[in-house]
């Protein structure tokens, strides 16, 4: 447990938060355009980019925030609200590519990803929230 304690930091812890989320993006879409278009990555370079920073930034600041303050709820927010949309959305996105013209309405993680910062601000509020209500609590004991 000892080795574990000299490896912890919570840059380290932060940063391999983020490649999780922006590696299962990046497998996610890799996965979906295979069926679309036969041979992996779409077309759009720059919006697969803004995607996959977003999920690194998303799992990182939200996780460097939650390492930092010693807080739970902002990395429990970001990485809840992606996870479970990417659970929900997973078999309608699956259908949706391999059906031609059945991918019309965009799912719920497909409406996240573009939109990666708004979990990332609800987390932190609610994180400075714990935060501060953790404060106030110690304070008066």
């Amino acid at each position: 447990m000892n080795w574990l304690r000299r490896w912890y930091s919570p840059l380290r812890f932060a940063i391999g938060i983020g490649l999780i989320l922006s590696a299962t993006t990046l497998f996610v879409h890799i996965h979906i355009a295979r069926f679309e278009h036969g041979y992996g990555l779409a077309p759009g370079i720059l919006w697969l980019f803004w995607i996959v920073a977003g999920s690194f930034f998303l799992g990182t600041i939200s996780a460097f925030a939650s390492a930092r303050y010693r807080v739970v709820l902002p990395v429990l927010i970001a990485v809840g609200i992606y996870g479970w949309t990417l659970i929900v959305s997973w078999s309608a996105m699956i259908d949706s590519a391999q059906s031609p013209g059945a991918g019309l309405t965009p799912t719920l993680f497909e409406l996240l990803l573009p939109f990666w910062f708004l979990p990332l601000i609800v987390g932190l509020i609610v994180g400075g929230i714990e935060y501060g209500t953790r404060h106030l609590l110690s304070s008066h004991r």
